[in-house]
Order: C-alpha cells, then structure tokens, then sequence
C-alpha cells in the first residue's frame, strides 16, 4: 500500500544544543535568584625570593631583606637617611635589568613597588596617593605614632646613584631606617607592578604608566614574600 503525495508531510524537530538548554536554564535559575554572584578575586601569581619578575620596563629579581646595624660613617648619606650616628636599618635588596635603551630615573621602579607589608601588620609601602606622587612615608596608625620611611639608591663607590643604566642589571637597595617604636617585621610581602607604553596622541610620543586593572587600581604582576634576617652587618 502506498502513501498518498498529497498527504500532511512531517515536520522536521527544531535541535537545539545541549549548551543552548543550560544556558537558557541557568540563565532562569539566576534570574530567580537575583542575578550573577561576582566571582571571587584571583590572586597575583606568586614568585619566589630569585626568580625574575617581568615589568616590561624592568626585570626584576626580590634577593633578600637584611636587618643590619650601619656603624656611623655610613650611616648617613644618600640611603642613610640619618645624621651619620650608628642606627638600624632595614635593606630590601634588588637586582633590576632596565630594559630600555636610555637611562631610567629611579623614580620609575619606586612608584612600580605597589606594597611592601608584613603578611599581617602595618605595611612599610603603600602606593602614592595620586599620579606622580612619591611614597616617601607610610602613614602611622595612629597621631603621634611613627611612620615607615624609606629611600631608594643604587649603592656605587662615591655617591650613590638614582639612575639605572640602559641595558643592564644594577642592584637597588630600599632602605627603611628603624626608628624608635617601629619593629621590623619577620616577613616580608612585596607587590610588584608592571609598565605598558602610552602613547600622546598629540606630540605621539610615548611614555611608560602601569597597568591599571578594574576600578582603576594599579595591577600587581606578581607578589614576593620572604622572611626577613636580622644580625648581619
């Protein structure tokens, strides 16, 4: 028996994919209950004390962290930050290869030290409070408590200098002197930023900023923690 030609012909099933039906049904069940949870934020990649951290401008080694007495013929100058009596000194010490074919100020790597802190405590460095503007001084917890301070120097026999050379690795030294009523901590964490080239679209000349992630806030590329040694010279 044969079917007729002129009979209702079948409808073909409409296929949807299987991810099509759970995004639909997903997107339902996140409609019933009240939108989309933010996801939790990712951590910075985790470096060791060593390895190179890649700044675009910079690449930069974490060597170690040392408190240390400097005796008073050292103790003032460039990285002293003092009168030139015997104190003690906190040396956060680096080694930067400046990528760029000219001399970098050294204002550059400070501004792309993000944070220095202790895992839990009061930080040593916070970023600056505006463009431009020079973390020279953490402020205290409270008035009249005293604040880190710290400067930055690259050590050389004579004066010490605050450019790094093009194409070459210098060590850098942050110094943070210890005052009265500061305790150094037994660790340390450090955030490290990294550059990007802007260009003007007047003059079309570039510069280099760092990154800024979401809210504006500068992005860490990687973070260092290392413990900090006491009683060296």
């Amino acid at each position: 028996m044969t079917s007729s030609g002129r009979g209702t012909r079948r409808r073909r099933p409409i296929l949807l994919s299987v991810s099509a039906l759970v995004v639909a049904a997903g997107s339902a069940a996140i409609a019933v209950l009240g939108g989309f949870a933010e996801a939790p934020e990712k951590p910075p990649p985790a470096v060791r004390p060593g390895e190179e951290v890649d700044q675009d401008l910079f690449r930069t080694k974490v060597v170690d962290a040392v408190v240390r007495t400097l005796p008073a013929e050292d103790a003032g100058g460039a990285g002293g930050l003092g009168s030139g009596d015997p104190h003690t000194v906190l040396d956060l010490t680096l080694r930067v290869y400046n990528t760029a074919s000219s001399s970098v100020p050294i204002a550059y790597l400070e501004r792309a030290l993000l944070r220095v802190a202790p895992p839990q405590g009061r930080p040593l460095i916070e970023p600056p409070p505006g463009p431009g503007a020079k973390p020279s001084a953490t402020p205290s917890a409270g008035p009249g408590e005293p604040a880190w301070r710290h400067d930055m120097f690259i050590p050389q026999q004579g004066v010490d200098s605050r450019l790094l050379p093009p194409r070459l690795t210098s060590t850098v030294v942050v110094r943070f002197p210890v005052r009265d009523g500061l305790t150094p901590p037994d660790r340390l964490t450090i955030d490290l930023g990294k550059y990007e080239l802007h260009e003007d679209w007047f003059t079309k000349r570039t510069r280099p900023e760092l990154v800024v992630g979401p809210g504006d806030e500068k992005l860490v590329a990687a973070r260092v923690t290392l413990p900090v040694k006491r009683g060296e010279g």
